[in-house]
């Protein structure tokens, strides 16, 4: 009798955990073109910034799913469906391609070439005082950090801004570092601060609603027992290669005391990424927060310099990066 009790006690724990438990998305392109438009309706942050009608945006792509479509078929609708919100943060990803969105940065001058730095300034006497290369140009102590990816030493920061206190100034390059860790901000510009200063204010998605957010403001503390630099200018320089990460430090240090951005508008990427795992494999990733600066400004579509330089023909080819020119006359007027 206690077994035939167990028995019928095991079958109506099956059955509950059938009744019960959601049931796994299908693998078709139909389930699968509805996974990724309604994760991106549930979690996108910037709809309304951008003026987007989602649902609107789902009717003219969905007509284009078929049963017997191949998986390169369906991922080129979703990456075609995603390229309507011009978001570089927001990617599909398979085992044979990765979605983006270049636009944003396409229409702006480069304002940044290596190969011309090298040629006419450094001419291979840079220093790698990793994640930096570190350049003396006699008053001005230059550096340039290419990735947010990369982690930052005290010791490597120690080391350049005890050179360029006995400069006129110091400037930090920063164009075409297209982002990562967020971590890296708090680091790099701590050094540059004697308060506790507002980075800004971040909305974060936290619902399907579409004024489903949650507010978060964000501080960066003074670095402490580190070498600091406060009293001299700091000249930075950007262009629209400046995305994510970058795009946040740029926004963060315009306005403090003794720093001036010089060069072209950052490349924006405001919203933090949210991802999630489709049923057939695929990571879909879109901007779930909305960044405002200090000022209320959102930065989604870039930050503006202080003064705007743009790298002409004419001047590359006579070897002359004008942004880096400006940025020490500047320096030089103090």
């Amino acid at each position: 009798m206690k077994k035939y009790i167990v028995l019928v006690f095991a079958v109506f724990l099956l059955s509950c955990e059938s009744l019960f438990m959601k049931p796994q998305p299908e693998n078709t392109p139909n389930s699968i073109f509805d996974q990724v438009w309604t994760f991106v309706n549930e979690k996108y942050a910037f709809f309304e910034y951008k003026n987007v009608d989602w649902k609107q945006i789902y009717n003219k792509y969905q007509s284009r799913i078929r049963d017997n479509m191949s998986d390169e078929e369906l991922f080129q609708v979703c990456y075609d469906m995603l390229y309507e919100l011009k978001d570089e943060h927001t990617n599909l990803i398979s085992k044979f391609n990765v979605s983006r969105n270049p636009e944003v940065f396409l229409d702006y001058p480069e304002n940044y070439s290596i190969d011309l730095l090298n040629r006419n300034y450094f001419k291979g006497r840079t220093q790698i005082v990793s994640p930096f290369s570190y350049f003396d140009f006699g008053d001005v102590a230059y550096f340039r950090y290419d990735s947010f990816i990369d982690s930052i030493s005290d010791e490597a920061l120690d080391y350049i801004l005890e050179k360029a206190k006995t400069k006129k100034g110091l400037i930090l390059d920063v164009r075409n570092n297209g982002g990562g860790a967020v971590i890296n901000i708090d680091k790099l510009a701590s050094r540059f601060i004697s308060d506790t200063t507002l980075l800004g204010t971040e909305f974060h998605k936290n619902g399907p609603g579409k004024n489903d957010f949650v507010v978060e403001k964000s501080e960066i503390y003074p670095a402490k027992d580190v070498e600091t630099y406060l009293d001299k200018p700091l000249v930075i320089l950007t262009n629209r290669g400046c995305y994510s990460a970058t795009n946040m430090f740029a926004a963060f240090m315009k306005g403090l005391q003794n720093v001036k951005l010089i060069g072209g508008k950052t490349g924006g990427g405001g919203g933090l990424p949210t991802a999630t795992e489709l049923s057939n494999g695929w990571i879909l990733r879109v901007s779930g927060s909305i960044t405002l600066d200090r000022n209320g400004f959102n930065i989604e579509n870039g930050v503006e310099p202080d003064m705007k330089i743009d790298m002409s023909k004419a001047d590359m080819d006579k070897g002359k990066d004008t942004i880096l020119e400006e940025a020490m006359r500047v320096i030089g007027q103090n």
